[in-house]
């Protein structure tokens, strides 16, 4: 069932937007439930919609190749993630994980696309506003890193510090 349910948390992703346009979004964003430990993507499966947080929490996670997962992320109201879909790359970079109950718009990617060819200008719009959002992720996933490096160096520090006693 496709609908923008009224929007207790005021989601800036659609400020500004005119009754018209709000009835066509409508069209194309579906209300999705995922329960606390769910899988809402995975990591390599085709990646076909888009994802805003309208309540809850979820944390993003990565498998390098050579490496464990490693959590890049974790988003609340108003996070953005399956950007993927909209980069026109063929699946998902990373799995994502309901950490609690929470509420999600979920739009297909070509849904999306053709409600920006439809509405050029308020697309426009609606793209900046996904964009700032994904923008504030590299931070985090920055930060993490440097925080796992720094771990890594620690522990290095420490068995040398033993085997040097």
């Amino acid at each position: 069932m496709y609908m923008l349910q009224t929007d207790p948390l005021n989601l800036k992703m659609f400020d500004g937007f005119s009754p018209a346009e709000l009835e066509d979004l409508k069209k194309i964003i579906e209300c999705v439930q995922f329960y606390a430990g769910s899988e809402i993507l995975r990591q390599n499966q085709r990646a076909t919609n888009l994802y805003i947080v309208v309540s809850g929490d979820v944390e993003i996670f990565h498998k390098p190749d050579d490496a464990p997962h490693i959590s890049v992320g974790k988003l609340s109201s108003g996070g953005v993630f399956g950007w993927s879909s909209i980069l026109g790359k063929d699946v998902y970079t990373s799995t994502v994980l309901a950490l609690t109950d929470c509420s999600l718009y979920r739009m297909r990617a070509v849904e999306l696309q053709r409600f920006c060819e439809l509405h050029h200008e308020t697309g426009v719009v609606l793209l900046e506003k996904i964009a700032r959002s994904v923008a504030k992720q590299p931070a985090q996933i920055h930060d993490q890193i440097m925080e796992m490096i720094h771990l890594a160096m620690n522990c290095r520090d420490d068995q040398t510090n033993e085997e040097q006693r």
